[in-house]
């Protein structure tokens, strides 16, 4: 009994050990994702934004530049969302910025050298909440031209005499910091705060050509017209909505427009908000002095790729196609031709590209212009020139203007804090104001975003809040521009400079396309419809720069398919044989449309075993039927069953809707057919009956000659 019992306590022992075990594996399990979770939560990282801020601080009147003066208001909007327990904010300012080149170390790297004054760290808790932002906190500072210690929320310039130069406007880098409880910094970010005397009487002219550009995106394998441009996305067409609103709030501040026709025929078809906004911007391109709409194509191209290409008429049919949808939408563009916006590198057919649309102003980045002295030994340039390009054997010269690479950079600088890059965009146009402010010379930027660049809400709120009214920076219409700032020049093209072409397969598949529309287009008669306008759309939609080699071509091909789907709408009744008992008749031909729309076609007939006596062998015929019958004369020029070709084409001949061939038996003999067969067989009769009777002849003499073989023996 003792054996017994001692292994049985020993399972019982190890059955208790796994329990324990597995319960603690459970515990581990349940407790683990939720103590996982509080520790992501405790350990979720701060974000500190910027909301807005004041874009430029004014001296008080009555003190002028260098001398002591009230203090002035400086308010920072911030966001701080996860921050620990007694986290706090405090402001460091740094000495005037002296060059252009100092202004983007900073922003880039950060300010460098000692601080000129820094605020008491304030606790976030206790910051005044900002009634126009939720969530956010404002810090109001002061800013004296005097020098400031660690007090309070103040800022000190140290720019006054004796202890500073005397002069005081400029930019100074501002960093703002988010610290623990403990001192140590969590996040930081540099905007800048521009100190201004007031107005100044020669401010920098800054166009800003606002792209109302969607990118194209074109369906891989289309089974119908209206699936072959993918809509707008619920995102790009917020995006465009929101900032032609905001245009319309910002009267004041005059713009150029660069409106893509096809991203606001797309936002017309996004839906009854998408048509608001398009009859806003039509609204405002009433007045052009204050926004201007530029002429534009179609879709965005590169006149130099076309140009080069061989490809006249597509630039012309986009720029025609373009005024026609901005027609229709009651948009009003430029009267004069636009200046022409070049967003990628120019290359040398740029010249014959523009004298296609007639623009003698060419903007372009200034990464495609080769360096001459005055840009670089006299800062930011900041005025118009001539500019010579290429055009055959020859050379060619318009008015141009660079658009800076670093100031159009902003617009995507900073995704995740749009304000702060607005504000540091806006600081930037004051630095190169500052750069040269008294000079008489009328100085000025273009500003274009990045291509493929949406419309970000709070950035453009900001950049259009900071252009209202300001001292130093004068927005105007492109148009305006060209013809105020002051030019400087000439200048030339950098030898690498070359952009994109089109490939001769390229230009080719363009071209065919296009001659079998036009023809398409000729067929098609009365009320035009969708689908030739689709069409005409998609191959003009498929020339568009932002898409590649491979998608463009896969576009051209889509358009070739989708034209060949609506010819064959049209076709020929089932072929059938016909008979003809006489040497003449009438053969019937029907033609079936599935067409939703009327079609001119010319009818054509051909067959060498038959002559069309009457209407000849072409004529035009009218499909205004699903079933559409004409009888055509024809005389057999022989028996048997003879071949009929017959096809189906547009007017001018290029474009094949059907083809059929018909068989028509011929079972009548004619007249002269009997004569020529009797007097053949009669002749051949003469001739065999000659010969017989010729033939006997000889065999009867040749019997009466031969002599008697007992008689000529020896």
């Amino acid at each position: 009994m003792q054996r017994s019992s001692a292994p049985s306590t020993a399972r019982r022992a190890a059955a208790l050990a796994w329990t324990v075990l597995l319960a603690s594996l459970a515990l581990v399990v349940l407790v683990t994702p939720a103590a996982g979770a509080a520790g992501s939560t405790s350990q979720r990282a701060a974000t500190f934004l910027l909301d807005s801020q004041s874009e430029w601080v004014v001296a008080p009147s009555g003190a002028p530049a260098g001398s002591a003066a009230p203090p002035a208001s400086f308010d920072l909007v911030l966001s701080a969302h996860h921050a620990p327990t007694g986290a706090l904010v405090d402001v460091v300012l740094y000495p005037r910025l002296l060059s252009r080149y100092d202004f983007v170390d900073a922003v880039r790297h950060g300010p460098r050298g000692y601080p000129l004054s820094t605020t008491a760290p304030a606790a976030l808790a206790q910051l005044p909440p900002d009634p126009h932002v939720p969530g956010a906190v404002s810090v109001d500072l002061s800013v004296v031209q005097a020098a400031a210690s660690t007090q309070g929320l103040r800022l000190g310039l140290a720019c006054a005499p004796p202890t500073g130069s005397g002069t005081c406007t400029g930019v100074y880098p501002v960093v703002v910091e988010l610290r623990q409880a403990d001192g140590s910094v969590l996040r930081r970010f540099t905007t800048f705060l521009t100190y201004v005397a007031g107005a100044s009487a020669h401010p920098l002219e800054l166009a800003w050509v606002v792209p109302l550009v969607a990118p194209i995106s074109l369906a891989p394998h289309p089974s119908r017209l209206g699936q072959a441009i993918d809509p707008l996305s619920a995102h790009e067409a917020q995006a465009l909505e929101t900032l032609i609103s905001q245009l319309r709030t910002a009267p004041s501040v005059p713009l150029s427009i660069d409106a893509s026709p096809q991203t606001l025929q797309a936002l017309e078809h996004a839906g009854a908000d998408g048509r608001a906004a398009v009859a806003t911007l039509a609204a405002l391109s009433a007045d052009p002095s204050a926004d201007e709409v530029l002429a534009r194509p179609y879709v965005p191209v590169d006149l130099g790729a076309l140009a080069g290409a061989g490809e006249p008429t597509e630039i012309v049919a986009q720029m025609a196609a373009g005024t026609t949808v901005l027609h229709r939408l009651h948009v009003l563009a430029t009267s004069t031709p636009s200046p022409w916006i070049q967003t990628g590198l120019v290359g040398n057919d740029i010249a014959s590209g523009l004298a296609r649309v007639h623009a003698t102003q060419l903007v372009l980045p200034d990464a495609n212009l080769a360096p001459t002295p005055a840009a670089t030994s006299r800062g930011t340039w900041a005025s118009t020139f001539s500019l010579t390009l290429p055009e055959g054997g020859t050379s060619a010269s318009v008015q141009a203007a660079e658009t800076d690479t670093w100031l159009d950079g902003q617009f995507t600088a900073l995704p995740h804090d749009p304000a702060l890059a607005a504000t540091q965009l806006l600081a930037d146009l004051a630095m190169v104001h500052f750069e040269r402010p008294n000079t008489v010379a009328v100085r000025g930027l273009v500003a274009v975003p990045p291509q493929g660049w949406l419309a970000n809400p709070v950035f453009d709120q900001v950049l259009l809040a900071g252009l209202t009214h300001n001292p130093t920076v004068e927005p105007v219409t492109l148009s305006r521009f060209f013809s105020s700032v002051t030019p400087a020049g000439p200048r030339q093209l950098a030898r690498s400079a070359s952009g994109p072409v089109m490939t001769r397969a390229a230009a080719r598949a363009v071209s065919r396309a296009r001659l079998r529309l036009t023809s398409f287009d000729r067929a098609v008669t009365g009320r035009p419809p969708r689908v030739e306008a689709e069409l005409d759309d998609l191959l003009l939609a498929s020339e568009t720069e932002a898409l590649s080699a491979s998608r463009r071509a896969r576009g051209v091909s889509t358009v070739e398919r989708l034209l060949d789907a609506q010819l064959h709408l049209v076709r020929f009744a089932k072929e059938t044989t016909y008979t003809l008992t006489a040497r003449t008749g009438v053969i019937p031909i029907t033609v079936v449309s599935a067409a939703k729309y009327t079609v001119l076609g010319r009818l054509s007939v051909s067959g060498n075993k038959f002559l069309f006596p009457h209407h000849g062998t072409r004529r035009l015929i009218r499909l205004d039927h699903a079933t559409n019958a004409w009888r055509v004369d024809v005389e057999a020029r022989s028996s048997g069953d003879l071949p009929l070709h017959v096809t189906l084409t547009s007017p001018d001949g290029r474009l094949v809707f059907a083809r059929t061939l018909l068989t028509v038996r011929s079972t009548a003999t004619s007249l002269v057919g009997i004569v020529l067969t009797a007097v053949a067989l009669a002749v051949l009769l003469a001739w065999w009956a000659r010969t017989w009777r010729s033939s006997r002849r000889k065999k009867r003499s040749g019997h009466a000659r031969s002599p008697d073989p007992i008689e000529a023996a020896p």
